[in-house]
Protein backbone atom coordinates (compact mmCIF):
# COMPACT_ATOMS: atom_id res chain seq x y z
CA UNK A 1 0.00 0.00 0.00
CA UNK A 2 2.91 2.73 0.71
CA UNK A 3 4.50 1.64 -2.40
CA UNK A 4 1.19 2.23 -4.18
CA UNK A 5 0.88 5.78 -2.39
CA UNK A 6 4.88 6.31 -2.75
CA UNK A 7 4.21 5.95 -6.79
CA UNK A 8 1.31 8.09 -6.81
CA UNK A 9 3.22 10.89 -4.88
CA UNK A 10 6.11 10.87 -7.38
CA UNK A 11 3.76 10.66 -10.58
CA UNK A 12 1.87 13.84 -8.29
CA UNK A 13 5.44 15.65 -8.06
CA UNK A 14 6.11 14.67 -11.73
CA UNK A 15 2.97 16.28 -13.18
CA UNK A 16 3.21 19.32 -11.09
CA UNK A 17 6.38 20.09 -12.16
CA UNK A 18 5.45 19.51 -15.96
CA UNK A 19 2.81 21.81 -15.38
CA UNK A 20 4.86 24.36 -14.17
CA UNK A 21 7.84 23.74 -17.33
CA UNK A 22 4.80 23.60 -20.02
CA UNK A 23 4.73 27.44 -21.06
CA UNK A 24 8.63 26.65 -22.25
CA UNK A 25 8.02 22.86 -23.77
CA UNK A 26 4.92 24.26 -25.75
CA UNK A 27 6.49 27.81 -26.68
CA UNK A 28 9.21 25.43 -28.60
CA UNK A 29 6.20 23.58 -30.33
CA UNK A 30 5.23 27.19 -32.04
CA UNK A 31 6.43 29.71 -34.26
CA UNK A 32 6.50 33.54 -33.32
CA UNK A 33 2.74 33.95 -34.30
CA UNK A 34 1.42 30.59 -32.74
CA UNK A 35 1.21 28.58 -35.37
CA UNK A 36 2.39 24.95 -34.36
CA UNK A 37 5.13 23.58 -35.82
CA UNK A 38 5.80 19.92 -36.84
CA UNK A 39 7.32 17.46 -34.06
CA UNK A 40 10.49 16.97 -36.31
CA UNK A 41 10.63 21.01 -36.56
CA UNK A 42 14.37 23.05 -35.10
CA UNK A 43 13.96 25.37 -32.58
CA UNK A 44 12.57 28.83 -33.18
CA UNK A 45 15.58 30.43 -33.63
CA UNK A 46 16.47 28.54 -36.83
CA UNK A 47 13.53 29.14 -38.65
CA UNK A 48 14.82 31.49 -40.60
CA UNK A 49 15.05 30.96 -44.52
CA UNK A 50 18.18 32.86 -46.62
CA UNK A 51 18.01 32.90 -50.49
CA UNK A 52 19.32 35.40 -53.03
CA UNK A 53 16.89 37.21 -55.56
CA UNK A 54 17.51 40.17 -57.99
CA UNK A 55 16.15 43.58 -56.47
CA UNK A 56 13.18 45.57 -58.01
CA UNK A 57 11.31 48.65 -57.43
CA UNK A 58 8.11 47.69 -56.09
CA UNK A 59 6.53 45.56 -53.78
CA UNK A 60 2.88 45.49 -55.76
CA UNK A 61 2.23 42.72 -58.16
CA UNK A 62 -0.45 45.01 -60.35
CA UNK A 63 1.75 47.74 -60.56
CA UNK A 64 4.64 46.24 -62.34
CA UNK A 65 5.87 42.12 -63.25
CA UNK A 66 9.20 43.59 -64.86
CA UNK A 67 9.88 45.96 -61.83
CA UNK A 68 8.90 44.10 -59.01
CA UNK A 69 10.57 43.26 -55.95
CA UNK A 70 11.22 39.26 -55.27
CA UNK A 71 9.22 39.72 -52.14
CA UNK A 72 5.62 40.24 -53.82
CA UNK A 73 4.08 36.59 -54.04
CA UNK A 74 5.21 36.40 -50.25
CA UNK A 75 3.29 39.05 -48.61
CA UNK A 76 -0.02 39.84 -50.58
CA UNK A 77 -2.91 36.95 -50.73
CA UNK A 78 -4.03 36.21 -53.89
CA UNK A 79 -7.82 34.08 -53.98
CA UNK A 80 -6.21 30.72 -55.34
CA UNK A 81 -3.23 29.01 -55.21
CA UNK A 82 -1.18 25.96 -56.68
CA UNK A 83 0.35 23.00 -54.91
CA UNK A 84 3.54 21.01 -56.82
CA UNK A 85 0.95 18.59 -58.66
CA UNK A 86 -0.47 22.22 -60.34
CA UNK A 87 -3.93 21.72 -58.75
CA UNK A 88 -5.50 24.70 -57.50
CA UNK A 89 -5.52 25.06 -53.44
CA UNK A 90 -7.64 27.77 -51.35
CA UNK A 91 -5.76 30.95 -50.64
CA UNK A 92 -8.02 34.03 -50.03
CA UNK A 93 -10.85 32.14 -51.40
CA UNK A 94 -11.62 28.74 -49.45
CA UNK A 95 -13.83 27.94 -52.47
CA UNK A 96 -15.56 28.51 -56.01
CA UNK A 97 -17.33 27.88 -58.75
CA UNK A 98 -18.62 28.54 -62.23
CA UNK A 99 -22.57 29.67 -63.08
CA UNK A 100 -24.19 27.45 -65.31
CA UNK A 101 -23.64 29.33 -68.34
CA UNK A 102 -19.65 29.00 -67.48
CA UNK A 103 -19.98 33.40 -67.90
CA UNK A 104 -19.37 33.79 -63.87
CA UNK A 105 -16.85 32.51 -61.66
CA UNK A 106 -18.18 32.75 -57.99
CA UNK A 107 -15.31 32.66 -55.40
CA UNK A 108 -16.18 32.40 -51.68
CA UNK A 109 -13.38 34.33 -49.27
CA UNK A 110 -12.45 33.29 -45.81
CA UNK A 111 -13.90 36.01 -43.09
CA UNK A 112 -12.15 37.87 -40.74
CA UNK A 113 -8.93 38.35 -43.54
CA UNK A 114 -6.83 41.51 -42.11
CA UNK A 115 -4.01 43.24 -43.43
CA UNK A 116 -1.25 43.68 -41.51
CA UNK A 117 -2.17 47.05 -39.97
CA UNK A 118 -5.49 45.43 -38.59
CA UNK A 119 -7.84 46.68 -41.56
CA UNK A 120 -9.72 44.25 -42.94
CA UNK A 121 -9.05 42.64 -46.01
CA UNK A 122 -11.82 41.63 -48.06
CA UNK A 123 -13.92 40.97 -51.92
CA UNK A 124 -13.87 44.76 -52.15
CA UNK A 125 -10.06 44.90 -51.96
CA UNK A 126 -10.06 42.46 -55.14
CA UNK A 127 -12.55 44.64 -56.97
CA UNK A 128 -9.96 47.58 -56.32
CA UNK A 129 -6.97 45.32 -56.71
CA UNK A 130 -8.30 44.47 -60.78
CA UNK A 131 -9.53 47.55 -61.30
CA UNK A 132 -6.01 49.11 -60.75
CA UNK A 133 -4.42 46.43 -63.06
CA UNK A 134 -6.83 47.74 -65.93
CA UNK A 135 -6.80 51.24 -65.40
CA UNK A 136 -4.88 52.72 -68.40
CA UNK A 137 -3.39 55.79 -65.43
CA UNK A 138 -1.66 53.02 -63.76
CA UNK A 139 -0.03 51.47 -67.36
CA UNK A 140 -0.02 47.73 -65.73
CA UNK A 141 3.03 46.29 -67.85
CA UNK A 142 0.85 42.65 -67.73
CA UNK A 143 -2.32 43.99 -67.92
CA UNK A 144 -3.10 41.13 -71.46
CA UNK A 145 -3.15 38.23 -69.35
CA UNK A 146 -6.15 39.46 -67.80
CA UNK A 147 -8.15 40.27 -70.82
CA UNK A 148 -10.48 36.91 -70.63
CA UNK A 149 -12.21 39.43 -67.68
CA UNK A 150 -15.21 41.36 -69.29
CA UNK A 151 -15.05 44.61 -70.32
CA UNK A 152 -10.68 44.89 -69.52
CA UNK A 153 -9.81 45.48 -73.06
CA UNK A 154 -12.13 48.02 -73.30
CA UNK A 155 -10.82 49.68 -69.88
CA UNK A 156 -7.48 49.38 -70.83
CA UNK A 157 -8.44 51.03 -74.70
CA UNK A 158 -10.06 54.22 -72.23
CA UNK A 159 -13.54 52.66 -74.47
CA UNK A 160 -15.75 52.15 -71.15
CA UNK A 161 -14.79 53.89 -67.76
CA UNK A 162 -12.99 51.19 -64.70
CA UNK A 163 -15.76 50.00 -62.83
CA UNK A 164 -17.21 49.08 -65.86
CA UNK A 165 -14.75 45.96 -65.07
CA UNK A 166 -16.31 42.63 -65.05
CA UNK A 167 -15.24 42.43 -61.25
CA UNK A 168 -17.72 42.78 -58.31
CA UNK A 169 -18.08 42.39 -54.81
CA UNK A 170 -21.55 40.21 -54.29
CA UNK A 171 -20.79 40.81 -50.39
CA UNK A 172 -17.42 41.41 -48.39
CA UNK A 173 -16.94 37.32 -49.18
CA UNK A 174 -18.05 36.69 -52.62
CA UNK A 175 -15.92 38.16 -55.43
CA UNK A 176 -17.77 37.89 -58.92
CA UNK A 177 -15.67 37.58 -61.84
CA UNK A 178 -17.45 37.94 -65.43
CA UNK A 179 -16.45 36.90 -68.69
CA UNK A 180 -17.92 37.72 -72.32
CA UNK A 181 -18.00 33.61 -72.74
CA UNK A 182 -17.85 30.66 -70.90
CA UNK A 183 -13.74 30.49 -69.16
CA UNK A 184 -12.90 26.88 -67.98
CA UNK A 185 -9.07 27.88 -66.67
CA UNK A 186 -10.22 31.61 -65.57
CA UNK A 187 -8.93 30.09 -61.56
CA UNK A 188 -5.58 29.09 -63.06
CA UNK A 189 -5.35 32.43 -64.72
CA UNK A 190 -5.85 34.02 -61.24
CA UNK A 191 -3.07 32.22 -59.48
CA UNK A 192 -1.32 35.33 -60.21
CA UNK A 193 -3.94 37.60 -58.12
CA UNK A 194 -2.05 39.47 -55.35
CA UNK A 195 -4.15 41.96 -54.06
CA UNK A 196 -3.23 45.80 -53.25
CA UNK A 197 -4.23 47.82 -50.59
CA UNK A 198 -6.50 50.86 -51.85
CA UNK A 199 -5.55 52.72 -47.96
CA UNK A 200 -2.06 52.17 -48.71
CA UNK A 201 -2.55 53.71 -52.56
CA UNK A 202 -4.58 56.25 -51.15
CA UNK A 203 -2.26 57.21 -48.55
CA UNK A 204 1.34 56.99 -49.98
CA UNK A 205 0.51 57.04 -53.78
CA UNK A 206 2.29 54.81 -56.38
CA UNK A 207 4.99 54.66 -53.97
CA UNK A 208 3.55 52.62 -51.12
CA UNK A 209 5.40 49.76 -52.11
CA UNK A 210 8.76 50.99 -52.85
CA UNK A 211 9.69 50.69 -49.06
CA UNK A 212 8.77 48.96 -45.78
CA UNK A 213 7.66 51.90 -43.96
CA UNK A 214 4.96 52.02 -46.11
CA UNK A 215 4.51 48.85 -47.06
CA UNK A 216 0.75 46.64 -46.00
CA UNK A 217 0.78 43.12 -46.45
CA UNK A 218 -2.17 40.39 -47.13
CA UNK A 219 0.05 37.71 -46.97
CA UNK A 220 1.95 35.17 -45.00
CA UNK A 221 4.72 37.53 -44.48
CA UNK A 222 5.19 41.04 -43.64
CA UNK A 223 7.75 43.53 -44.72
CA UNK A 224 10.20 44.60 -42.28
CA UNK A 225 13.02 45.76 -43.89
CA UNK A 226 14.76 46.77 -46.99
CA UNK A 227 17.57 48.05 -48.09
CA UNK A 228 17.98 48.35 -51.75
CA UNK A 229 19.83 45.76 -53.24
CA UNK A 230 20.91 44.66 -50.08
CA UNK A 231 18.66 42.89 -48.01
CA UNK A 232 14.90 42.04 -47.69
CA UNK A 233 13.34 41.01 -44.39
CA UNK A 234 10.06 39.26 -43.87
CA UNK A 235 8.61 38.27 -41.05
CA UNK A 236 5.53 36.06 -40.29
CA UNK A 237 2.83 38.04 -40.60
CA UNK A 238 0.45 37.67 -37.00
CA UNK A 239 -2.79 39.00 -38.77
CA UNK A 240 -2.56 36.23 -41.34
CA UNK A 241 -5.98 34.01 -41.67
CA UNK A 242 -5.25 32.29 -44.81
CA UNK A 243 -5.39 28.78 -45.26
CA UNK A 244 -1.67 28.00 -44.80
CA UNK A 245 -0.18 30.06 -41.86
CA UNK A 246 3.97 29.83 -42.36
CA UNK A 247 5.98 27.47 -40.50
CA UNK A 248 8.84 29.87 -40.99
CA UNK A 249 9.59 33.20 -38.36
CA UNK A 250 11.42 35.02 -41.14
CA UNK A 251 12.73 35.18 -44.55
CA UNK A 252 16.05 36.88 -45.96
CA UNK A 253 16.54 37.88 -48.64
CA UNK A 254 19.64 38.86 -50.03
CA UNK A 255 19.08 40.98 -53.20
CA UNK A 256 21.21 42.14 -55.42
CA UNK A 257 21.21 44.24 -58.28
CA UNK A 258 21.89 43.30 -62.21
CA UNK A 259 25.46 44.22 -62.79
CA UNK A 260 26.63 42.92 -59.17
CA UNK A 261 25.30 39.24 -59.23
CA UNK A 262 27.10 37.78 -55.85
CA UNK A 263 28.97 34.15 -56.67
CA UNK A 264 25.90 31.86 -55.07
CA UNK A 265 27.85 29.09 -55.17
CA UNK A 266 30.43 29.99 -52.65
CA UNK A 267 27.61 31.74 -50.48
CA UNK A 268 25.93 28.70 -50.13
CA UNK A 269 29.26 26.45 -49.13
CA UNK A 270 30.14 29.40 -46.45
CA UNK A 271 26.59 28.56 -44.91
CA UNK A 272 25.54 32.40 -45.81
CA UNK A 273 22.21 31.48 -47.38
CA UNK A 274 19.89 28.32 -47.55
CA UNK A 275 19.14 27.62 -51.02
CA UNK A 276 20.19 28.51 -54.45
CA UNK A 277 19.69 28.61 -58.34
CA UNK A 278 22.81 27.14 -59.60
CA UNK A 279 23.72 29.32 -62.75
CA UNK A 280 25.51 27.67 -65.71
CA UNK A 281 27.07 24.22 -66.27
CA UNK A 282 30.63 25.01 -64.46
CA UNK A 283 28.70 25.81 -61.09
CA UNK A 284 26.98 22.17 -62.15
CA UNK A 285 29.41 20.39 -62.81
CA UNK A 286 31.30 21.30 -59.36
CA UNK A 287 28.39 20.34 -57.52
CA UNK A 288 28.28 17.38 -58.90
CA UNK A 289 31.53 16.22 -58.41
CA UNK A 290 31.56 17.15 -54.52
CA UNK A 291 31.14 14.27 -52.16
CA UNK A 292 28.33 16.41 -50.15
CA UNK A 293 26.46 19.12 -52.37
CA UNK A 294 26.01 16.09 -54.89
CA UNK A 295 23.26 14.96 -52.23
CA UNK A 296 21.56 18.48 -51.86
CA UNK A 297 21.11 19.45 -55.76
CA UNK A 298 18.04 19.11 -56.86
CA UNK A 299 16.94 19.02 -60.50
CA UNK A 300 13.51 19.80 -62.35
CA UNK A 301 12.19 20.70 -65.89
CA UNK A 302 10.84 24.40 -66.02
CA UNK A 303 7.60 24.72 -67.94
CA UNK A 304 9.88 27.17 -70.27
CA UNK A 305 10.03 25.95 -74.40
CA UNK A 306 12.53 27.28 -76.49
CA UNK A 307 11.93 26.69 -80.21
CA UNK A 308 12.06 27.96 -83.57
CA UNK A 309 9.53 30.09 -85.58
CA UNK A 310 9.14 30.72 -89.10
CA UNK A 311 7.25 33.40 -90.80
CA UNK A 312 5.32 30.56 -92.65
CA UNK A 313 3.73 33.64 -94.93
CA UNK A 314 6.45 34.10 -97.38
CA UNK A 315 8.68 32.11 -98.71
CA UNK A 316 10.78 30.18 -98.14
CA UNK A 317 9.22 28.93 -94.93
CA UNK A 318 5.59 29.06 -96.60
CA UNK A 319 6.34 25.44 -98.35
CA UNK A 320 5.35 22.85 -95.59
CA UNK A 321 8.21 20.70 -96.95
CA UNK A 322 11.03 23.65 -96.33
CA UNK A 323 9.65 23.09 -92.75
CA UNK A 324 9.99 19.81 -92.11
CA UNK A 325 12.94 19.63 -94.09
CA UNK A 326 14.61 21.84 -91.03
CA UNK A 327 12.78 19.98 -88.99
CA UNK A 328 14.44 16.85 -89.71
CA UNK A 329 17.69 18.21 -89.69
CA UNK A 330 17.97 19.12 -85.83
CA UNK A 331 19.96 15.77 -84.48
CA UNK A 332 17.97 16.66 -80.66
CA UNK A 333 20.36 14.04 -78.80
CA UNK A 334 23.65 15.76 -79.75
CA UNK A 335 22.12 19.05 -79.19
CA UNK A 336 21.38 17.62 -75.46
CA UNK A 337 24.85 16.06 -75.06
CA UNK A 338 26.73 19.35 -76.41
CA UNK A 339 25.45 22.88 -75.87
CA UNK A 340 22.70 21.84 -73.70
CA UNK A 341 24.45 19.03 -71.67
CA UNK A 342 22.78 18.97 -68.21
CA UNK A 343 20.70 21.94 -69.06
CA UNK A 344 17.89 21.05 -71.13
CA UNK A 345 16.00 18.14 -72.07
CA UNK A 346 14.73 17.64 -76.00
CA UNK A 347 11.54 19.05 -76.85
CA UNK A 348 8.91 17.67 -79.86
CA UNK A 349 6.07 19.74 -78.76
CA UNK A 350 4.74 22.91 -77.00
CA UNK A 351 3.79 21.19 -73.82
CA UNK A 352 6.88 20.02 -71.56
CA UNK A 353 6.57 16.92 -69.75
CA UNK A 354 5.06 17.10 -66.50
CA UNK A 355 2.92 20.37 -67.57
CA UNK A 356 -1.34 19.08 -67.13
CA UNK A 357 -2.28 17.78 -70.17
CA UNK A 358 0.77 17.40 -71.75
CA UNK A 359 1.54 13.86 -73.28
CA UNK A 360 5.31 14.46 -75.35
CA UNK A 361 6.45 11.32 -76.01
CA UNK A 362 3.67 10.66 -78.49
CA UNK A 363 5.19 13.56 -80.76
CA UNK A 364 8.97 12.18 -80.21
CA UNK A 365 8.63 10.28 -83.51
CA UNK A 366 6.27 12.59 -85.99
CA UNK A 367 9.60 14.91 -87.09
CA UNK A 368 12.79 13.23 -85.81
CA UNK A 369 16.22 14.10 -87.11
CA UNK A 370 16.65 12.10 -90.72
CA UNK A 371 18.84 14.34 -92.35
CA UNK A 372 18.54 12.05 -95.76
CA UNK A 373 14.73 12.78 -95.55
CA UNK A 374 15.77 16.47 -95.10
CA UNK A 375 17.36 16.81 -98.24
CA UNK A 376 15.04 14.69 -100.22
CA UNK A 377 12.23 17.14 -98.69
CA UNK A 378 14.52 20.35 -99.61
CA UNK A 379 15.00 18.95 -103.00
CA UNK A 380 11.33 18.40 -103.60
CA UNK A 381 10.58 22.04 -102.63
CA UNK A 382 12.86 23.34 -105.52
CA UNK A 383 16.31 23.29 -103.81
CA UNK A 384 17.92 20.09 -104.29
CA UNK A 385 22.17 20.48 -102.47
CA UNK A 386 20.44 23.45 -100.41
CA UNK A 387 21.00 25.42 -104.02
CA UNK A 388 18.93 28.41 -104.78
CA UNK A 389 17.90 28.71 -100.66
CA UNK A 390 17.52 32.52 -100.03
CA UNK A 391 19.93 33.86 -97.24
CA UNK A 392 18.42 33.59 -93.97
CA UNK A 393 19.36 34.32 -90.53
CA UNK A 394 18.20 33.14 -87.01
CA UNK A 395 17.91 35.76 -84.99
CA UNK A 396 18.31 35.16 -81.05
CA UNK A 397 17.51 38.22 -78.26
CA UNK A 398 19.72 39.84 -76.46
CA UNK A 399 18.78 39.17 -72.98
CA UNK A 400 18.59 35.10 -74.25
CA UNK A 401 21.81 35.46 -75.48
CA UNK A 402 23.35 33.21 -72.66
CA UNK A 403 20.90 30.58 -73.35
CA UNK A 404 20.47 30.53 -76.60
CA UNK A 405 24.07 31.48 -78.23
CA UNK A 406 25.80 28.20 -78.21
CA UNK A 407 22.56 26.16 -78.87
CA UNK A 408 22.01 28.10 -82.23
CA UNK A 409 25.43 28.25 -83.27
CA UNK A 410 24.82 24.16 -83.40
CA UNK A 411 21.77 24.22 -84.85
CA UNK A 412 23.53 26.73 -87.87
CA UNK A 413 26.23 23.70 -88.10
CA UNK A 414 23.34 20.98 -88.22
CA UNK A 415 21.13 22.49 -91.03
CA UNK A 416 24.68 23.42 -93.01
CA UNK A 417 25.64 19.37 -92.64
CA UNK A 418 21.85 18.24 -93.15
CA UNK A 419 20.81 20.88 -95.98
CA UNK A 420 24.08 22.54 -97.18
CA UNK A 421 22.10 25.72 -96.41
CA UNK A 422 23.97 28.30 -94.85
CA UNK A 423 22.07 30.51 -92.15
CA UNK A 424 23.47 33.25 -89.68
CA UNK A 425 22.66 33.99 -86.50
CA UNK A 426 21.82 37.29 -85.21
CA UNK A 427 21.90 38.67 -82.21
CA UNK A 428 19.19 41.42 -81.84
CA UNK A 429 18.03 44.11 -79.27
CA UNK A 430 14.94 42.85 -77.18
CA UNK A 431 11.84 45.47 -78.80
CA UNK A 432 13.43 45.22 -82.34
CA UNK A 433 13.04 41.40 -81.68
CA UNK A 434 9.58 41.63 -80.20
CA UNK A 435 8.25 44.32 -82.54
CA UNK A 436 9.72 42.48 -85.25
CA UNK A 437 7.84 39.28 -84.12
CA UNK A 438 4.67 40.92 -83.06
CA UNK A 439 4.65 42.37 -86.52
CA UNK A 440 5.16 39.04 -88.06
CA UNK A 441 8.60 40.41 -89.95
CA UNK A 442 10.92 37.39 -88.82
CA UNK A 443 11.96 35.23 -91.13
CA UNK A 444 13.40 32.60 -88.77
CA UNK A 445 14.05 32.96 -84.89
CA UNK A 446 14.64 30.95 -81.67
CA UNK A 447 12.88 32.33 -78.84
CA UNK A 448 11.33 30.73 -75.42
CA UNK A 449 7.88 31.63 -74.14
CA UNK A 450 7.41 30.70 -70.12
CA UNK A 451 3.94 29.34 -68.83
CA UNK A 452 1.88 31.71 -66.85
CA UNK A 453 -0.40 29.14 -65.87
CA UNK A 454 -0.81 25.97 -65.76
CA UNK A 455 -3.02 25.11 -68.16
CA UNK A 456 -2.58 24.41 -72.20
CA UNK A 457 -5.04 27.11 -72.65
CA UNK A 458 -2.04 29.27 -72.25
CA UNK A 459 1.22 27.81 -73.43
CA UNK A 460 -0.81 26.27 -76.89
CA UNK A 461 -3.21 29.68 -77.22
CA UNK A 462 -0.05 31.61 -77.77
CA UNK A 463 -0.16 29.91 -81.69
CA UNK A 464 -3.54 31.08 -82.64
CA UNK A 465 -2.87 33.80 -85.56
CA UNK A 466 -3.53 36.56 -83.84
CA UNK A 467 -0.66 36.13 -81.88
CA UNK A 468 2.85 36.79 -82.45
CA UNK A 469 3.50 33.82 -84.70
CA UNK A 470 3.50 34.13 -88.55
CA UNK A 471 1.32 30.60 -88.67
CA UNK A 472 -2.46 29.88 -88.82
CA UNK A 473 -4.60 26.67 -89.62
CA UNK A 474 -8.19 26.38 -89.14
CA UNK A 475 -8.45 23.42 -87.59
CA UNK A 476 -5.45 24.32 -84.74
CA UNK A 477 -8.06 27.42 -84.53
CA UNK A 478 -10.93 25.52 -84.31
CA UNK A 479 -9.69 23.17 -81.40
CA UNK A 480 -8.46 25.68 -79.32
CA UNK A 481 -11.35 27.72 -79.54
CA UNK A 482 -13.28 24.56 -78.42
CA UNK A 483 -11.33 23.56 -75.69
CA UNK A 484 -11.41 27.15 -74.44
CA UNK A 485 -14.69 27.28 -74.05
CA UNK A 486 -15.18 23.31 -73.13
CA UNK A 487 -16.39 23.58 -69.20
CA UNK A 488 -16.83 19.47 -68.91
CA UNK A 489 -14.04 17.28 -67.30
CA UNK A 490 -10.90 18.52 -67.48
CA UNK A 491 -9.33 15.14 -68.76
CA UNK A 492 -11.52 15.37 -72.12
CA UNK A 493 -10.40 19.39 -72.54
CA UNK A 494 -6.72 18.00 -72.72
CA UNK A 495 -7.69 15.54 -75.05
CA UNK A 496 -9.42 18.36 -77.30
CA UNK A 497 -5.63 20.35 -76.64
CA UNK A 498 -3.79 17.43 -77.54
CA UNK A 499 -5.61 17.46 -80.79
CA UNK A 500 -4.48 20.84 -81.13
CA UNK A 501 -0.90 19.94 -80.41
CA UNK A 502 -0.59 17.36 -82.82
CA UNK A 503 -2.16 19.95 -85.54
CA UNK A 504 0.46 22.81 -84.66
CA UNK A 505 3.91 20.23 -84.41
CA UNK A 506 2.55 17.91 -88.01
CA UNK A 507 2.33 21.27 -89.93
CA UNK A 508 5.64 22.32 -88.11
CA UNK A 509 4.23 25.94 -86.65
CA UNK A 510 7.11 25.58 -85.13
CA UNK A 511 10.26 23.45 -84.57
CA UNK A 512 10.53 22.34 -80.57
CA UNK A 513 13.91 22.25 -79.35
CA UNK A 514 14.15 21.90 -75.54
CA UNK A 515 12.65 22.65 -72.20
CA UNK A 516 15.42 23.97 -69.65
CA UNK A 517 15.99 21.88 -66.60
CA UNK A 518 16.42 24.26 -63.00
CA UNK A 519 19.22 23.08 -60.92
CA UNK A 520 18.44 23.71 -57.10
CA UNK A 521 20.61 23.58 -54.20
CA UNK A 522 19.02 23.55 -50.74
CA UNK A 523 20.11 22.53 -47.49
CA UNK A 524 19.47 18.54 -46.10
CA UNK A 525 17.19 20.16 -42.59
CA UNK A 526 14.76 22.44 -45.01
CA UNK A 527 11.73 20.39 -45.80
CA UNK A 528 8.11 20.95 -47.51
CA UNK A 529 5.91 18.20 -48.60
CA UNK A 530 5.57 20.50 -51.57
CA UNK A 531 9.32 19.57 -52.03
CA UNK A 532 8.79 16.09 -52.29
CA UNK A 533 8.16 14.53 -55.73
CA UNK A 534 4.66 15.34 -57.07
CA UNK A 535 2.58 12.32 -58.43
CA UNK A 536 4.72 12.26 -61.45
CA UNK A 537 7.34 11.60 -59.75
CA UNK A 538 8.55 14.93 -60.86
CA UNK A 539 10.58 17.42 -58.21
CA UNK A 540 8.96 21.04 -58.87
CA UNK A 541 8.87 24.41 -57.21
CA UNK A 542 6.11 25.20 -55.52
CA UNK A 543 4.88 28.54 -53.77
CA UNK A 544 3.43 26.77 -51.13
CA UNK A 545 6.99 25.97 -49.99
CA UNK A 546 7.42 29.23 -48.28
CA UNK A 547 4.28 28.30 -45.95
CA UNK A 548 4.70 24.86 -45.49
CA UNK A 549 8.76 24.78 -45.38
CA UNK A 550 10.17 24.21 -41.73
CA UNK A 551 13.97 23.40 -40.85
CA UNK A 552 14.43 20.25 -39.07
CA UNK A 553 15.92 19.52 -35.91
CA UNK A 554 19.01 17.44 -36.52
CA UNK A 555 20.02 16.96 -33.49
CA UNK A 556 17.39 13.88 -33.02
CA UNK A 557 15.37 11.64 -34.21
CA UNK A 558 12.00 13.19 -34.33
CA UNK A 559 10.73 9.19 -34.69
CA UNK A 560 12.80 7.73 -31.98
CA UNK A 561 12.66 10.23 -29.46
CA UNK A 562 8.95 11.82 -29.17
CA UNK A 563 8.43 15.31 -27.75
CA UNK A 564 7.12 15.62 -24.26
CA UNK A 565 3.86 13.87 -25.04
CA UNK A 566 5.03 10.85 -23.83
CA UNK A 567 5.84 11.91 -20.45
CA UNK A 568 2.57 13.66 -20.52
CA UNK A 569 1.20 9.57 -21.68
CA UNK A 570 3.02 8.10 -18.70
CA UNK A 571 1.79 10.36 -16.00
CA UNK A 572 -1.99 9.41 -16.89
CA UNK A 573 -1.05 6.22 -17.47
CA UNK A 574 0.55 5.99 -13.52
CA UNK A 575 -2.23 8.39 -12.28
CA UNK A 576 -4.62 6.72 -13.42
Amino acid sequence: MSSYLTMRQIASFLLLLALLTAPELSAQRVNSIGVEMPEDAAPPERQRLRFFEMDGTYMEWFKTIYKRSPATNLISEPLVRQDHNYDLVPAAAKSWEATPDGNTWLFHLRSGMQWDDGRPFNAHDYVFTFRRGADPDNAYDFEWHYRIIKNWSDVVGRRLPVDSLGVEAIDDTTLAVHTEQPVPYLPFNLIMSWASPEHAVAKYGEEWSTRAETHISSGPFKVTEWRKNEIIILDANPMYRGSIPPLLDQVIIRVFSQSAVPLMLSAYTADEVDMILLNGQAALGRVKSDPVLRHELHSMVNFVTFYMTMDTYNPPFDDLRVRQAFAHSIDRTALMDSALKDVGVAAYSMLAPGFPGAKPEVFRDLLPYDPDRARQLLAEAGYPDGKGFPQVDIWIRTHDYQATRLPAEAIQAMIAEALNVRVGVRVIERKVFTDGLNNHEVTLALVAYSQDFPDPANLLGLWRSRGRHAWHDDTFERLIHEGNEFMGPPEERYAIYHAAERRLVEDVGGIFLWFPVEHRLWKPDFHSPTLQPNRLGMEVWSNLTWMNGYFRDTDRDAADQPRSRGLWDWLKSALD
